[in-house]
């Protein structure tokens, strides 16, 4: 048997989800009805092949399953129902899982169990942080807490640290994540070493494919449209929350009320509008599976929505009762918030669903930078018709 075959790469790509291939014809329709599929990255079909025939190593280092945007075309188009979409969902979960240099990512894509034991555990772990911090770091009475205005000046500096840990954390896992996709993808040693120029020049499509999602949009169908402009939102919403809490954190969670026309306040009700549509369309559309981007069989792909959501709402809930100057319930549900808002960060974003945010850009950039590098390769240099004429005599001679 060929050594560079692995048998058992189709099972373990099922462990991570609906992975049907062997109904395929291997006809291609797939790949032909794919606006985002093209000779450099051909997809589905390919890439279910690669799994199929044990490929693995061709597998680890195909961008194409991230180069998908999950839109459903093929599936409608599949003459056998073979589902290449939920197929193409498994192998990015499979591939999430292949960059993750702790483990975590395996047990809880393969794993519900796993998952929601992971961020109920962070989440009572905070939650109980919070308590120990109020009544025995800073020693406050029960009585205290149900008497006095939500004051947060006594836990500026320690939130801070505490904010910029949650952050780093996830980041240094992500960045080695990163890293590993990088090597499976860019310093294959069957090809050619890649200049650092190319990298260079295509940095703009890794920020533009971040902000954007333009790629999105080349789906043509007005539902896909809708789509774009859902996700595009909730990226915005994001961002914005991500740079308040990371660098101005002070400015925005502050015991000062401004009136209605402060970027404070409008900001935070922005991102809170966004954070609580958005997720309740994501839920709806999933729950009635409306389209065929939203017929699922992992219940598992609720979970970020749902987060989501649990976050607007704790977080508006704290605003709401501390203006009413509810002070144990506003210190609760602050308590509860960060106690949502934490595994969102700490589970979902390294390990989680959430990790596409930086696989698919990612993926996109290295995408391109093999093709700009392939591109030049294959320019051949014309002659330098400059030069003077050879003499054919002295030439003879």
């Amino acid at each position: 048997m060929n050594s560079l075959s692995s048998p058992g790469l189709a099972h373990d790509v099922r462990r991570y989800g609906t992975f049907d291939a062997n109904a395929c014809l291997n006809c291609g329709t797939c790949t032909i009805v794919c606006n985002l599929s093209n000779g450099s990255a051909s997809f589905p079909r390919r890439t279910l092949r690669r799994a199929l025939l044990g490929l693995k190593k061709s597998l680890l280092g195909s961008l194409e399953p991230w180069l998908c945007h999950d839109c459903g075309d093929c599936a409608i188009h599949c003459p056998r129902q073979a589902e290449p979409r939920e197929s193409m969902n498994a192998l990015r979960r499979y591939l999430a899982a292949q960059y993750d240099v702790t483990g975590i990512a395996s047990r809880i894509l393969t794993s519900r169990a796993w998952g929601i034991a992971a961020n109920l555990s962070v989440a009572l772990f905070v939650f109980a942080l919070a308590l120990i911090y109020h009544l025995y770091y800073v020693q406050l009475e029960v009585s205290d807490l149900i008497s006095m205005p939500l004051g947060m000046e006594h836990m500026f500096d320690t939130i801070e640290y505490f904010t910029i840990v949650v952050f780093a954390v996830p980041l240094l896992v992500m960045l080695a994540n990163a890293y590993r996709m990088y090597r499976f993808n860019m310093t294959n040693q069957n090809r050619t070493r890649i200049a650092f120029r190319h990298y260079l020049a295509e940095a703009k499509t890794l920020v533009m494919q971040m902000v954007s999602h333009k790629n999105m949009r080349r789906c043509l169908a007005a539902v896909h449209q809708r789509r774009w402009r859902k996700h595009w939102l909730l990226g915005l919403a994001c961002t914005i929350k991500f740079v308040l809490v990371i660098f101005f954190l002070s400015w925005f969670q502050t015991d000062s009320i401004h009136p209605i026309y402060h970027p404070q306040r409008w900001l935070g009700y922005f991102v809170t509008v966004v954070l609580i549509v958005v997720p309740i369309d994501i839920i709806i559309g999933r729950t009635r599976k409306r389209e065929e981007m939203h017929k699922i069989s992992d219940p598992d792909d609720l979970i970020l929505p749902v987060m989501f959501l649990l976050v607007a709402v704790s977080g508006i809930a704290v605003h709401i009762f501390r203006y009413m100057e509810f002070s144990l319930t506003a210190h609760f549900l602050y308590a509860v918030h960060l106690a949502v808002a934490v595994p969102l960060v700490v589970v979902e974003l390294p390990f989680g669903k959430w990790s596409h945010v930086l696989y698919r850009p990612l993926a996109l950039f290295f995408q391109a930078v093999k093709e700009r590098a392939l591109n030049e390769s294959m320019i051949v240099p014309m002659p330098d018709t400059e030069k003077e004429p050879v003499n054919k005599e002295a030439q003879a001679a």
